[in-house]
């Protein structure tokens, strides 16, 4: 059987969901910004121009005031980390590049009928060597993953240039190129992972797990990565995210890079507020809001002692409220020892089902 009909066949007969969270990378800590807690209709002052006019223009993607563009907002992300050095147009250009060859696969192939052929397509294009990407695959960089040490590690860009990814870089990638190609996909979130779905031909949840190339079962990824069933019922995991969603994630996102460069801050905490506005359940971001709560305020208190006033009564309510929100939610956690685990866990659950499905095509 063609390799092409046989992914097609395989997506009419499974119904797979993987999931994700983004791998947030457990940073060190810098500067600790203090003032009045932000208010939600409020943009507290950036020390930086260029993140000052990344988050004005996703959050107008956002409130339908500017066009939407994922691949845009992605870009933003980096251009504002890395001090204006990335070039859009540059960016644009290769993007362009990798969407006509896999234009012109689909049409090779004789499959562009099938509603998964763009799909189909992608998952050559990152699992297998071939003309597409220069006989050089998307793999997945062990070192440093979660971009602790060397914050452009989870880049995009990064990945364009050496083939070499993990969880955040490998399936944001991959839903550029769908939303070049004309293909449907999404991201979804699991513990400190993202993963992408796709409807099959049946119409049924496919999901293709790029940090080894190949498909994951939703039973096997919610006992291997222990998601609660109350997190699926709050769609904090495994939920196919919107277009909204998506550019709320990447504005949590923003903030992440923000604080990795100046501390939690103010303006940090406002790039969480306003992802969590337009995704509630968006249980990364809760996250670092929590995290940077209580930062600020052990913080607050080192500095100023342990007195009570306005600051830190607005400081230790919020962060009793996001808690609570956090928990609410199903929330348990995974750890990155349990994280590499799942990893290695997935590379031989690959590894069966390859056999498995060489052991069917002989039968």
């Amino acid at each position: 059987m063609k390799s092409s009909h046989r992914y097609l066949f395989l997506i009419l007969i499974i119904n797979l969901s993987c999931f994700m969270i983004s791998c947030k990378n457990s940073k060190k800590q810098n500067t600790i910004g203090y003032g009045k807690m932000p208010k939600a209709d409020t943009i507290p002052v950036s020390q930086d121009s260029l993140y000052k006019i990344s988050y004005n223009e996703i959050l107008g993607m956002i409130e339908e005031k500017s066009p939407v563009s994922f691949k845009r907002a992605v870009f933003l992300l980096e251009w504002a980390y890395l001090n204006g050095k990335p070039d859009y147009q540059k960016f644009c250009t290769e993007i362009t590049k990798h969407a006509d060859n896999l234009k012109r696969f689909i049409r090779q192939k004789g499959i562009g009928q099938y509603r998964t052929a763009g799909n189909y397509a992608l998952f050559e294009f990152f699992t297998k060597p071939n003309w597409m990407n220069g006989n050089k695959p998307y793999t997945y960089d062990f070192e440093d993953f979660t971009g602790r040490e060397d914050y452009t590690k989870i880049f995009i860009t990064k990945l364009m240039q050496t083939h070499t990814g993990q969880c955040r870089s490998l399936p944001i990638f991959y839903k550029i190129l769908a939303d070049e190609i004309g293909s449907e996909a999404y991201l979804a979130q699991a513990p400190n992972h993202l993963y992408i779905k796709h409807p099959g031909e049946n119409n049924r949840w496919v999901n293709i797990e790029l940090t080894n190339g190949h498909f994951a079962s939703d039973p096997y990824i919610i006992s291997s990565m222990n998601i609660s069933a109350e997190a699926i019922r709050n769609k904090i995991y495994m939920d196919a995210m919107s277009e909204k969603q998506n550019i709320a994630f990447l504005l949590y996102e923003l903030g992440n890079g923000y604080e990795n460069l100046y501390g939690y801050t103010p303006f940090v905490l406002q790039c969480y507020n306003k992802s969590l506005q337009y995704y509630p359940h968006n249980l990364p971001a809760l996250m670092e809001k929590h995290n940077a709560l209580r930062t600020i305020g052990l913080e607050y208190i080192k500095k100023n002692g342990e007195k009570t006033d306005e600051f830190l009564r607005a400081n230790h309510k919020e962060f009793k409220v996001t808690q609570k929100k956090i928990e609410a939610l199903g929330y348990r956690e995974m750890t990155e020892q349990q994280y590499s685990k799942w990893l290695n866990d997935m590379e031989a659950e690959k590894n069966k089902q390859r056999t498995q499905n060489n052991t069917d095509s002989k039968l």
